[in-house]
Formats: C-alpha cells, structure tokens, sequence
C-alpha cells in the first residue's frame, strides 16, 4: 500500500472509506461494463448502511474527496495500457486502413521525437 493511500485512509472512518471505494466503483463500473448502470445516491448509501444526506456530506468534506480522487487515478492508471493500445491501432489505420497523422504526431511527441523547438540565429554583422 502507498504512503499516499496510508495517509489519506488515514484521515478516514472505515465507514467512510468503503463509501469512497463503492462511489468510486460505481462510477466507473458503467465504463467498465459492470452491470452497465449506476446506483443512485439511496442506494450507495443503504448498502453503506447511512443516510443518504450523510453520503453527500461526506462527498462535500475535503478529505473525502481526495481519497475518491486518489482511487480513481488509480483506476485511471491501470486504464494507460489500453489507451496505449487504442493509440497503436490508430496508427496502423483503424478501420478505414489509413494511419491516424495526430496519433502519429502524438506517439512521437509522447518519445520526444518530435518537438516545438523555435531557433532564432541572429545574423547581423557585428560592427567593429
């Protein structure tokens, strides 16, 4: 476990950190083809055995909202492989055959093969 989650749990009731955990699923469970919907705020809150005002409190204080935010970089993390897939099927041409140029551009930016770089060369005579 990071120092980071350590911290952040820290600052929490294991009431409320399974309540960041099931939010947090459940708003990515609908991308990731969990069920294919959410819950509601009622629901969410009876499975956590709370009011549902209590939910939103919680979702108002600031240590709360970071260990949601926490979680869901993580998941956002652990999605960078598939993203790294969808970028190379692009470039070999989805479905229309033809390369994507912006992922292209974007795949070389990404390895510093290609750059922004401006070069001015002042090209005045010096006066002596």
């Amino acid at each position: 476990m990071s120092r980071q989650r350590k911290v952040l749990e820290a600052q929490l009731t294991p009431q409320q950190q399974r309540a960041a955990q099931l939010f947090v699923l459940n708003e990515w469970g609908e991308l990731l083809g969990a069920e294919g919907k959410k819950k509601t705020m009622q629901e969410l809150a009876d499975e956590i055995g709370i009011a549902r005002s209590t939910l939103f409190e919680w979702k108002s204080q600031e240590h709360f909202a970071a260990y949601v935010n926490y979680l869901s970089e993580r998941n956002l993390d652990a999605m960078r492989s598939e993203a790294y897939i969808q970028l190379m099927r692009l470039i070999r041409g989805g479905a229309n055959g033809i390369p994507s140029v912006k992922a292209l551009d974007l795949f070389f930016r990404r390895y510093g093969l290609l750059t922004d770089r401006t070069v001015v060369e002042d090209m005045r005579l010096e006066i002596s």
